[in-house]
């Protein structure tokens, strides 16, 4: 499994043209929120702004991870010159628009599909702490205490009796538990379009009986991102104060999401594509 880890350092480092795209969305997708917070004012203009920010995700989404499937490719292959080898990882660059036209609608199908089980599963989820859980009924002075600023929240939690403070705890746990099983189970959904299926309900589904085929694996490699992630998302938060390092941490952990789907595919590829399943 090291292996795998060591190998996507290399590659995301030689396929630095990958961090491209991202980067440049991430700017595109903030000016156009900024744009439509003061630009929309009726349901139809939020309406057309929901389903451009799909488009955007759907085209995003289509082109970059086959650009990581390519990067990945490239990875076996043995370069000469340093030049030659320079100049192909930056015409990855040219894979991005053939990866759109390729895996559009499949994208479009897996956003789709992504909130319709948000859904469900967040219904379950209330449901089931309703049911086994309890009821947490929150005053609106705490409501607007809690949503206040950080200080509101701690303040927020100082004021709760210890049963509700347990309840909260459990409530805390039950998500968290919930969100890692769920992500858990999505951990292959994309190599899988981008490697056997276009269709987005049938890779779904193929994706999660792959993580079950080698579970100890797939489960030590989802472990280690999720802490590994954790790690970082509590280092953020201490960045907050000084804007200058939160901007350079901030480019890190966009380097490091190229970095995780880089480790997801070239895992997948090393375990899962033909000629490995055949050996």
């Amino acid at each position: 499994m090291i292996e795998y880890f060591k190998k996507a350092l290399k590659i995301t480092n030689e396929s630095f043209v990958v961090v491209l795209p991202l980067v440049v969305f991430y700017f595109v997708l903030n000016l156009y929120l900024g744009y439509t917070k003061y630009m929309a004012d009726t349901a139809i203009e939020y309406l057309i702004a929901i389903m451009t920010i799909v488009f955007m995700f759907a085209v995003f989404f289509a082109g970059w991870f086959y650009m990581i499937k390519k990067a990945v490719d490239l990875s076996k292959r043995v370069f000469v010159m340093d030049e030659e080898a320079l100049k192909t990882h930056f015409n990855l660059i040219k894979e991005f628009p053939a990866g759109v036209g390729k895996y559009f609608l499949s994208f479009i199908g897996v956003i789709i599909l992504f909130f319709i089980l948000m859904i469900v599963i967040s219904s379950f989820i209330f449901k089931f702490g309703i049911s086994f859980i309890g009821r947490i009924d929150f005053s609106p002075e705490q409501i607007a205490s809690l949503t206040s600023s950080t200080q509101g929240l701690l303040n927020f939690v100082e004021t709760l009796p210890v049963e509700q403070y347990i309840l909260l705890a459990k409530w805390n746990l039950l998500l968290m538990c919930s969100s890692f099983f769920f992500s858990y189970l999505l951990l292959f959904w994309i190599p899988e379009i981008i490697y056997r299926t276009r269709n987005p309900l049938y890779s779904l589904f193929t994706g999660i009986f792959k993580l079950f085929k080698k579970p100890l694996k797939s489960l030590y490699l989802f472990v280690l991102i999720t802490l590994i992630n954790f790690v970082l998302s509590f280092v953020m938060t201490f960045t907050l104060m000084f804007p200058i390092l939160y901007f350079i941490f901030a480019i890190f952990y966009l380097y490091y999401i190229v970095y995780v789907f880089v480790l997801i595919f070239s895992y997948y590829d090393g375990e899962f594509t033909t000629e490995n399943e055949e050996n």
